[in-house]
């Protein structure tokens, strides 16, 4: 068996885990859209008004009551 020789500095340990590596993998180009996070926000805010909105809406062209 081979023994390892101790080595001073910093060689001698485990890189500390960092988010560099993620933040290049988002920063790269993919296709598709591209959609910011105020315009999700948006989107969905509509979306919820729609959806409580629409029976009410319906009412309102069909006529009925109820």
């Amino acid at each position: 068996m081979s023994r390892r020789q101790k080595t001073s500095g910093s060689g001698g340990g485990a890189m500390p885990a960092t988010g560099a590596g993620l933040i290049r993998f988002f920063e790269e180009d993919t296709p598709g859209i591209k959609v910011g996070p105020y315009a999700v926000m948006i989107f969905a805010v509509v979306l919820i008004i729609v959806v409580l909105a629409g029976p009410w809406v319906l009412k309102l062209f069909t006529g009925t009551t109820g």
